[in-house]
């Protein structure tokens, strides 16, 4: 779909997809409303123009889906908002942060399904990556808790049951809002700091390598962030 939708343009292939996709997210199967939700993020790009006439409805839509009932439609929902964030930036940003952020903030508080989670996660990132400062300053608060709140039960989670898949996640999601609000992150440095420390001192095995350079990055950004008057790397790696 994606390819079909940048070859052809979005005149020839919105029609279609409209058309398709409406039933498919009203169908009682899952598989459809998962079809429907990946069909929208492959075709954002291809279809942009054309799309964003018909973003409000879109994502008022997607939004809804965040709490479908089965977690693989959570998921597309969580992909679609991500891509489109992206494609659609900074006005979707601007239009729909009071929407995104409380559902992807929800979509974090999903425990029993790691992939949901982590890709709520994920999706946050791209959302703050392109977002103006401003917007993202006045969530930060509710934002950074949440994060630190799932930071901390996930390196819980990884001392006793092995689990690295939501952690590698938030700690590359911390690094981008650290990124993006950058001085602002400065009252935050004291929570966020102890525990990334200790990820990077203990996560020393061959398969936690992956989780450990995404600790050495999100250290890294939130130094940026915050500057050399509040940290210095004797700080940070000692």
């Amino acid at each position: 779909m994606d390819r079909l939708a940048c070859a052809l343009g979005g005149k020839t292939m919105l029609p279609h997809i409209l058309t398709n996709v409406n039933s498919m997210l009203s169908h009682a199967d899952w598989k459809y409303r998962y079809a429907g939700l990946m069909t929208l993020s492959s075709t954002a790009e291809g279809a942009h123009k054309q799309m964003e006439s018909y973003l409000d409805q879109m994502v008022d839509g997607i939004i809804g889906f965040l709490k479908d009932p089965h977690p693989r439609v959570r998921y597309a929902a969580c992909n679609c908002i991500g891509q489109m964030a992206t494609d659609f930036a900074p006005t979707f940003q601007k239009k729909f942060h009071t929407k995104v952020i409380p559902g992807l903030l929800m979509i974090l508080e999903d425990e029993a399904n790691p992939r949901v989670q982590a890709h709520g996660g994920a999706a946050l990132v791209n959302f703050a990556e392109d977002s103006p400062k401003n917007i993202l300053l006045n969530y930060l608060d509710s934002i950074l808790n949440k994060l630190l709140e799932v930071l901390i039960k996930k390196v819980h989670e990884l001392a006793n049951h092995k689990r690295k898949l939501v952690l590698e996640q938030i700690v590359t999601t911390i690094a981008a809002v650290a990124d993006t609000c950058e001085d602002k992150f400065e009252p935050y440095y004291e929570k966020f700091m102890p525990t990334l420390k200790f990820l990077f001192v203990n996560a020393t095995t061959s398969e936690l390598r992956l989780l450990r350079g995404k600790t050495i990055e999100c250290i890294s950004l939130i130094g940026l962030a915050v500057g050399k008057d509040k940290v210095t790397v004797t700080q940070i790696f000692n």
